[in-house]
């Protein structure tokens, strides 16, 4: 698939090819790089607050706002690409992250090789 100004994909462009599931720790920081762990860019993400006594904290693209997520709570990104998704779970809890990722191209130019 290609992409151009006038064809960006969305949520509803695109079949469910790629769903992506990841489970951040309580207490720690996870970073989640959609290119090098999945060889992609998600265009939709769903982060779940699963800490039901404290809050958690998310940032997307490295943008350095981060974002509030209240306890036993949810959001959802969609609209934009993200490529990197940092995420600061609650002390006793964990945060479930799921995204719907756009496989990458490969358009490497072939390699001759001469013997």
């Amino acid at each position: 698939m290609t992409f151009s100004l006038s064809n960006q994909p969305n949520i509803s462009t695109l079949p469910l090819l790629y769903p992506v599931r990841v489970i951040c720790a309580a207490g720690a920081t996870t970073g989640i790089s959609f290119p090098d762990q999945f060889m992609g860019r998600a265009v939709s993400i769903k982060i779940s607050n699963n800490d039901s006594a404290n809050a958690a904290s998310y940032d997307y693209n490295l943008n350095g706002q981060f974002q509030n997520l209240a306890a036993s709570n949810f959001s959802t990104i969609d609209g934009t690409v993200v490529n990197y998704l940092t995420i600061i779970a609650g002390a006793a809890g964990t945060t479930l992250v799921e995204a719907q990722v756009l496989p990458a191209e490969r358009n490497a130019p072939e390699i001759e090789v001469v013997v």
